[in-house]
Order: C-alpha cells, then sequence, then structure tokens
C-alpha cells in the first residue's frame, strides 16, 4: 500500500498533497477562465425571450382579457388532446412561409387584443383578435370567448379553420 504521508526529520508526519490537488491548481486559472466566458457568452442567449416572444404584442387591460387570450391560445379541442390553438396558428404560418424564417423578419408583426363584448353578446364574451402581418400579407383570427363557459366561437375563416385543424387533424 501506498502511504499518503511522509515522516520528516524530528519524527513529525508531513501530508502529501494529493495528486488531484496539484493537478486542478495548476489549471485553475484556464477553468475559471472557461466558466467565465460560458457565462458571458452563451448564458444570455439561452435566456433570452424567443423570437415570437419578441415579435407579440398583447394589449389586455384586465384579468378577465388574459383569461380570455388564455382560452384561446391554449385550447386543445374537444378532447383535450394534440398541439394548442397558438401552436397550431405559428406551425400553419411557418409553413406558409416554409422557405423564409418568418418569425425573424423585421416586418413581421404579431398582435393580441381582446375586447369587452358583454353588452352584445351577454355576460362573459370577450372578443379576441389575433393579427399576424408580414411584409406581404396581413392575417386575422377572430373569436369569441365566454371566459365563464371557455366557450370559443370562431367568427371569421381563419379562425374557424385554425379550429377545424385542432379539433380534427390532431
Amino acid at each position: 500500500m501506498v502511504e499518503d504521508s511522509k515522516s520528516d526529520k524530528d519524527g513529525k508526519k508531513v501530508k502529501k498533497e494529493s495528486d488531484l490537488k496539484k493537478f486542478l491548481k495548476k489549471r485553475s486559472f484556464i477553468y475559471l477562465m472557461a466558466t467565465v466566458v460560458f457565462i458571458v457568452f452563451f448564458v444570455p442567449g439561452m435566456i433570452e425571450p424567443s423570437d415570437l416572444e419578441k415579435k407579440l404584442t398583447e394589449n389586455f387591460e384586465s384579468n378577465e382579457q388574459k383569461i380570455a387570450w388564455d382560452i384561446i391560445k391554449l385550447y386543445k379541442g374537444a378532447d383535450d388532446n394534440g398541439s394548442n390553438l397558438f401552436d397550431t396558428i405559428i406551425t400553419q404560418i411557418e409553413n406558409a412561409y416554409s422557405n423564409e424564417k418568418i418569425l425573424k423578419h423585421n416586418d413581421t408583426f404579431l398582435e393580441i387584443s381582446v375586447q369587452d363584448i358583454q353588452e352584445q353578446k351577454g355576460v362573459g364574451f370577450y372578443e379576441v383578435n389575433f393579427t399576424f402581418q408580414t411584409y406581404d400579407d396581413v392575417r386575422k383570427y377572430i373569436w369569441n370567448v365566454n371566459i365563464e363557459t371557455e366557450e370559443i366561437i370562431p367568427i371569421n375563416d381563419g379562425a374557424r379553420k385554425m379550429i377545424d385543424i385542432v379539433e380534427y387533424y390532431d
């Protein structure tokens, strides 16, 4: 067996430094610099918002409006399986512009607005407008949402098509 300590002239034992500690001491500056470089250059890119979040403009004045948008965004159809409505819309848009990264384009805007229409439709109803604008196209999706029953009523053809995709093609 190898002994980790040696005796000096007076009979006192002197501990020998382990090879691992020697190895780390010699290279500690390199490891420190590698850690700093990683934190400075890679971590900010990992925590910055996605292109979609940068482009998305939400205009909400009340918590009920946010709830109405969340009902639309997270809707997965009657069976509550598959992809949600928001992801379906984004996928359809990306498929329409398959040869370019449309969400990274400077002229691309996504806007969500929610209006209270309780006076016209009854208690709990809100109109949710999702507008997607590119350099050559504007697409609008409009739904009426009852936040009490979570009922979604598509108003225009684009909104109806997206609901149908979520309902039948998952």
